[in-house]
């Protein structure tokens, strides 16, 4: 069983906003956890 929250540290160059990488970063996640987890 995956844990429901995996902690993270990571560095964000200053011409990048916080919310685009995250929201970058939760993007391929769902994508891979609907690949991995979706069809069961």
């Amino acid at each position: 069983m995956m844990p429901e929250h995996v902690p993270m540290l990571i560095s964000i160059p200053p011409k990048y906003a916080v919310s685009q990488v995250v929201g970058y970063i939760k993007g391929k996640m769902s994508f891979i956890m609907a690949q991995t987890y979706g069809e069961q």
